[in-house]
């Protein structure tokens, strides 16, 4: 059965209904009917408001489902990754080792040692695209230690200083006093690859600064609850990244350049997602892209699930 529909009452409609009451009564209805209005529009409010949230519960299931389908795709994609990239690694080393004898064989040969030192490039690019997927696949088994931010700063910046230098790339960093737990190893590797990815995207920019920054604040998370959180955020003042895109550059192997494994945004998702984290990416204040790693302040809860635990000196620091 349908529910009866709500219907609004006029004061006026006492006239019609009721033609004998008194003055008082007919006050008396006038109130009641103005009460009546007046809880009818509370329902309305309410059930718009239940809708809405409702509406945004589902976009949060969707999200937490999507991001646990691209973590279980990722990793089943790693193992088969690391299974081929073994057996491609042992018959290229020969080809490496063996066009390097050629070279040295074809010395005062030019036609010749051109064209040894072409497969001598190739099969190096080849070794590192290889070494791309073993770092894509290997395990991210955590070993959690109490890290600040300037420490990874400074990481990230030794990794990257050569492509910075190169690509006459400023760079610019912020909120160096935050400490928190992680992986201090793998998380700058997640950093360089961001700084990289940024410094690549702003190659046809005139102004070419890259911005590392660190904070803590209350973030919402893909399950809708509001919680402490590290933010770490690298973002550029090149063309943005599009909204048609930003669903794909985690995948493996998704490239829009012209070289690249297409593989270092998606070892940055597996390492965020090993942390318990997660990536954002948005656009920078100024233009540009700006993606984010978040974490918890500790990874206690996910250092346990992987077998790991912090020390007492670890938890002391993170808690100063």
């Amino acid at each position: 059965m349908s529910a009866l529909p709500l219907t609004t009452l006029h004061p006026d409609d006492a006239s019609i209904s009721a033609p004998n009451l008194s003055l008082a009564g007919v006050s008396d209805f006038a109130e009641l009917v103005a009460a009546f209005n007046e809880a009818t529009q509370r329902l309305q409010l309410t059930h718009a408001a239940l809708q809405s949230e409702v509406s945004s519960l589902k976009a949060d299931l969707a999200e937490s489902n999507e991001r646990l389908r691209r973590s279980r795709s990722l990793a089943a994609l790693g193992e088969m990754a690391a299974g081929i990239a073994h057996e491609i690694r042992n018959p290229l080393g020969a080809i490496v080792l063996h066009a390097e004898m050629l070279c040295e064989d074809l010395q005062g040969k030019s036609g010749s040692l051109a064209s040894a030192e072409k497969i001598t490039r190739a099969a190096e690019r080849l070794n590192r695209i290889v070494g791309d997927v073993l770092s894509f696949a290997r395990d991210t088994r955590l070993s959690p230690v109490a890290i600040d931010a300037g420490d990874l700063f400074n990481m990230t910046i030794a990794d990257c200083e050569e492509v910075l230098l190169s690509s006459d790339t400023t760079l610019e960093r912020t909120g160096e006093s935050v400490v928190f737990a992680a992986d201090a190893a793998l998380l700058a590797q997640a950093m360089s690859n961001l700084v990289r990815n940024a410094t690549e995207a702003m190659r046809n920019c005139s102004t070419r600064v890259v911005r590392i920054a660190a904070c803590r604040e209350k973030r919402r998370w893909s399950d809708g609850v509001r919680r402490e959180t590290v933010v770490l955020s690298v973002e550029d003042t090149g063309p943005g990244i599009p909204l048609a895109l930003r669903d794909s550059i985690f995948n493996p192997f998704f490239t829009t350049r012209e070289e690249g494994t297409g593989l270092g945004l998606a070892i940055v998702h597996r390492i965020a997602d090993a942390h318990g984290g997660q990536v954002c990416v948005t656009d920078a204040p100024g233009g540009g892209a700006r993606i984010e790693l978040l974490l918890l302040p500790n990874t206690q809860a996910r250092a346990v699930a992987e077998g790991v635990s912090l020390d007492a000196a670890v938890q002391r620091r993170i808690s100063q």
